[in-house]
């Protein structure tokens, strides 16, 4: 993960041209509404976040279901959405250390009837990644990310981000909801806009929209190599963790 990711940022150095990783969830309308708070600085200082998205039975199977194709399950797949939400939404800290755990009792649950659902792992396919990943992102300045994220568990299905300040917070999935106080008392402030929780149509439009103005030269680039590069140092230390049994230092 971290080699290719790598490739990426040399690829983008010695050639100049414009590349942009597709972190689709910070082009949604309530990202984007946050980040204009949080540049304004409504939130203060953020200084914790949490990211989960559980599947209770949501492995797509195919390759994704393959760890020698996907470099993993749902961590990989799901969870680096999530986490580079968050990220972002942090403002991108340099991430120092990871300490996570996987589990695999459930599998591809290729038993479960009457729920239309992805259809996973075959025989001629098993599954072979993680169930459900646990883990926490300590970053330089004190700041950590929680995630939670699963193809199979039993618990209902769940997407929560949160990200809290020394002035604010916010929940920006499942819905857009901003929490402060004012002359001592606790409030919650609901936007109005169109879509409070994650609009595909309207991110992906966003994120297509955002690359042809970088390759424009209107804009600089956002969502860089370099960022993508960081997240496989992540994603790759958590996965470490968990098979060490303790928590990693990222190295660089």
């Amino acid at each position: 993960m971290r080699t290719e990711a790598e490739s990426l940022v040399r690829a983008v150095e010695e050639t100049g041209k414009a590349l942009q990783i597709g972190y689709v969830r910070r082009f949604a309308p309530n990202a984007l509404v946050t980040k204009r708070f949080l540049d304004a600085g409504e939130f203060g200082d953020i200084y914790a976040a949490r990211a989960t998205l559980l599947r209770a039975a949501g492995n797509p199977g195919g390759w994704f279901s393959d760890v020698e194709l996907s470099g993993g399950g749902p961590l990989i797949d799901l969870g680096v959405h999530i986490i580079d939400l968050c990220w972002y939404l942090m403002g991108r800290p340099k991430a120092v250390s990871a300490s996570g755990v996987t589990f695999a009792p459930l599998g591809a649950r290729n038993n479960i009837q009457n729920l239309k659902r992805y259809r996973a792992a075959s025989a001629d396919r098993p599954n072979t990644v993680e169930d459900y990943v646990t883990a926490q992102i300590r970053f330089e300045d004190g700041q950590v990310l929680d995630v939670d994220t699963s193809y199979s568990l039993h618990a209902r299905n769940e997407i929560s981000v949160r990200i809290h300040g020394d002035k604010g917070g916010a929940e920006i999935e499942p819905e857009l909801l901003m929490l402060t106080e004012r002359h001592d008392t606790l409030l919650q402030v609901r936007p109005q806009i169109d879509s409070l929780g994650f609009d595909f149509k309207a991110g992906f439009a966003n994120q297509i929209d955002h690359f042809l103005r970088i390759c424009r030269g209107e804009i600089p680039a956002d969502a860089t190599a370099e960022q993508g590069l960081e997240m496989a140092r992540m994603l790759s230390a958590v996965y470490a963790s968990a098979k060490s049994g303790a928590e990693v230092k990222i190295e660089r």
